[in-house]
């Protein structure tokens, strides 16, 4: 398997990636609406109780709402009260499939205290899921079944593609094995004909099988877990970790990966950043997602 110089290791750059497919996102919305066909997205928001977490859930839809509409796609936000039970927001969840109009659902969460996410996930249509958090979607990406694979997983592997590193025949080692990162990006590899060894914490020898890796993907959310020792050079290092801690030197919160960055970039042939790797490229998978939903909706 080949692999670029290790003289210093590549930086996957997310941003720029998000935005090469945004260009390609809005190019297919352009067509879609020259079929008679909208691209819209209706996401459901449970105002929390604290107003810390309330403001945070209003920048974040804010946000999202801006770059639907950067790329022509119709968004429309709703919000219901803090205080919505289970049965408020399953119920709405259940309209939105049933509504033809309606092709791209998403649950913003996290959901109020004590309401159970895996049973409103389970409420949302399968072919209107651009989250890909359905446990039906999340089924068939293993039979290959289903284009809406959940936004990290995709993102993942579209940032692998990036670097034109071979993923068939390659060994990649997925440390972190969570429903929605993990698991499903192995999957993903796997189609791709990857050897692939999923592990987490726990496993024995871990760290011998992280340096045996072509490609390495960390999720498990603890910083520095991954050092430069248990690099194979010229590997490519994904980064989901995301962590908020303490600069030593400066005394400020920071947010870092699960892999010791400056350390490891010595090493590996190709990684990716945190912040400005995985994340900006989830955000574009979920509208490159709803896009999808929109194209199969009949």
């Amino acid at each position: 398997m080949e692999h670029m110089s290790n003289e210093h290791g590549r930086i996957i750059d997310g941003k720029a990636l998000a935005n090469g497919f945004r260009q390609d996102i809005a190019d297919r919305i352009k067509k879609l609406e020259t079929r008679g066909r909208r691209v819209s997205l209706d996401a459901v928001l449970a105002e929390p109780e604290s107003e810390r977490q309330r403001s945070s859930a209003h920048i974040y839809a804010s946000n999202q709402k801006r770059m639907c509409e950067e790329l022509g796609i119709e968004y429309h936000l709703h919000l219901l009260p803090a205080g919505a039970t289970y049965e408020d927001i399953a119920g709405r969840l259940l309209l939105l499939g049933k509504d033809e109009n309606v092709t791209a659902i998403m649950l913003h969460l996290p959901v109020p205290e004590g309401i159970d996410t895996y049973r409103l996930q389970s409420m949302i249509e399968p072919s209107k899921d651009v989250e890909g958090v359905n446990p039906a979607n999340i089924g068939n990406i293993v039979y290959g079944r289903s284009s809406l694979v959940p936004c990290t997983a995709l993102a993942v592997l579209k940032m692998i593609e990036s670097t034109g590193v071979e993923i068939q025949g390659s060994r990649t080692v997925c440390i972190g094995a969570s429903d929605i990162v993990g698991k499903p990006v192995a999957v993903l590899m796997m189609q791709r004909e990857a050897t692939v060894i999923s592990c987490n914490v726990y496993t024995q020898g871990i760290k011998e099988l992280a340096r045996s890796a072509d490609i390495l993907i960390v999720a498990v959310g603890k910083p520095d877990l991954v050092s430069a020792d248990m690099v194979k050079p010229g590997a490519v290092v994904v980064d989901v970790g995301v962590n908020r801690i303490v600069d030593q030197v400066s005394g400020k919160r920071k947010t870092v990966g699960d892999v010791t960055f400056d350390a490891v970039r010595e090493v590996a042939g190709w990684i990716s950043p945190v912040p400005g790797g995985v994340g900006p490229v989830t955000v574009t998978m979920l509208l490159r997602n709803t896009v999808e939903a929109a194209a199969m909706h009949p």
